[in-house]
């Protein structure tokens, strides 16, 4: 069942002023910046409790054993105690937001790869999907929400005026009231004009147009030669998107950066107090502007991708984990490609078609052709020619075709095994 986002901009309170709207969501994203730093915080010390216990005891603890219950049950309690002037709903659906980033990032955290994530202002404000109600009264749209703690004396609902944009977003906002799509939860955000906005996330069931095979997969190569590179597992078809707009792209923004930066340079003592607000506007309309290209660029290419694997038939996509994307790729680390996966996902789950990150290690090595695996094939970033058979190609497009192998990681596992047998 895919998920989106619906953006939409809060016109105005419709119970209170402006001014105590603007005061309270403030602090509420402040809190919700410590809930979120206080749950990496406590997940931290759970892991070294529990690594302590084993190197005494010799085996993991259970969570019952530290805590008297689960270790997210214990998590909710603890941060409800020390937040008591949050909402509950708010503080289950942060500590959600808090703990999923946890268990993206703990394996390099643990291996010091990464360092501990600190959340700031422009923290979201997390509102549980049951504690927010759309509303349409023929004129106005609006959105009714639990911000505080239930109180008798206190206000703690607040009915929020919305701008329902285009026909597009009307009918989503018709179908969440209707119950075709499926309400999620909400963020509260600002944006950097000091703009306030609800995103809402949707989901709903698909059905695709035409019959899909699972047997057949396409693999999607993201590289530094070419920004992606397809290939399928069933026949010789190809694609690619070259990274050429995304280069111009790049070099036109840091040109524009530098610029700016010149120009503050030689902005002398007016970069002091208003002068640097001033000074500094100008790169952070750059900021944006380089965001919603990146936005829109990423939308075009997860589209071109999905298309192309329905168009083949695919019932799967595989595309690499790169999650562990090394310091000399900096190709991949300037551009968001994990942003573009995701993008990739909701599109593909959209169609039907099922998404697989699978482990990218030794698929630019592994012959596609014999399946032989050495460095050593790998002549230059572009070309790739296996040492054992001789089949040569394009890099990308060998490592594409890899990366369609259904079980890949497990070939590439059983092949290195009998490889090293061999030398031994």
């Amino acid at each position: 069942m895919p998920a989106k986002t619906l953006r939409l901009q809060i016109i105005k309170p419709m119970d209170t002023t402006w001014d105590v709207l603007g005061e309270l969501l403030r602090d509420l994203r402040y809190n919700s910046a410590k809930i979120c730093n206080r749950v990496i915080q406590l997940c931290y010390e759970n892991e070294n409790i529990r690594k302590m216990h084993k190197e005494l005891y010799g085996e993991t603890p259970k969570d019952k054993d530290i805590y008297g219950m689960s270790f997210q049950g214990w998590l909710y309690q603890k941060i409800r105690d020390e937040f008591p002037e949050i909402a509950s709903t708010i503080i289950s659906q942060t500590i959600q937001y808090a703990y999923k980033r946890w268990r993206t990032d703990k394996k390099d955290i643990l291996s010091l790869k990464q360092s501990i994530p600190s959340f700031k202002l422009d923290t979201p404000i997390s509102i549980y999907n049951q504690s927010y109600r759309i509303e349409n009264d023929g004129d106005n749209w609006t959105i009714t929400t639990n911000l505080l703690p239930a109180q008798k004396e206190k206000q703690y609902k607040y009915t929020l005026l919305i701008h329902s944009g285009d026909n597009s977003k009307i009918t989503i906002l018709k179908r969440l009231i209707d119950g075709e799509y499926k309400q999620g939860a909400m963020q509260i955000v600002q944006d950097r004009k000091k703009k306030w906005y609800c995103l809402i996330t949707y989901s709903f069931e698909t059905k695709a147009e035409k019959e899909l095979d699972d047997t057949k997969i396409m693999g999607v190569d993201m590289g530094i030669v070419n920004a992606v590179y397809w290939a399928f597992n069933d026949s010789l078809q190809r694609g690619k998107i070259e990274g050429g707009e995304i280069e111009q792209f790049r070099k036109q923004i840091q040109r524009r950066r530098e610029e700016l930066q010149r120009a503050i340079k030689w902005a002398g003592d007016s970069r002091h107090g208003h002068g640097v607000k001033r000074a500094l506007k100008p790169i952070e309309a750059l900021r944006e502007k380089e965001r919603n290209a990146r936005n829109m660029i990423n939308h075009k290419y997860a589209k071109t991708i999905v298309e192309a694997a329905y168009r083949h038939g695919c019932g799967v996509i595989q595309i690499e984990d790169l999650s562990g994307i090394n310091e000399e790729e900096t190709f991949l680390k300037n551009w968001s490609y994990f942003d573009l996966q995701e993008k990739i996902i909701y599109k593909a789950e959209e169609k039907g078609i099922q998404v697989i990150k699978i482990n990218p290690e030794y698929t630019s090595q592994r012959c596609s052709e014999c399946g032989y695996i050495n460095k050593e094939n790998r002549k230059t970033q572009a070309e790739f020619k296996c040492i054992s058979c001789g089949y040569e190609a394009l890099a990308d497009y060998n490592a594409a075709r890899n990366i369609a192998i259904q079980n890949i990681e497990k070939i590439i596992e059983e092949e290195l095994k009998k490889q090293e047998a061999r030398v031994s």
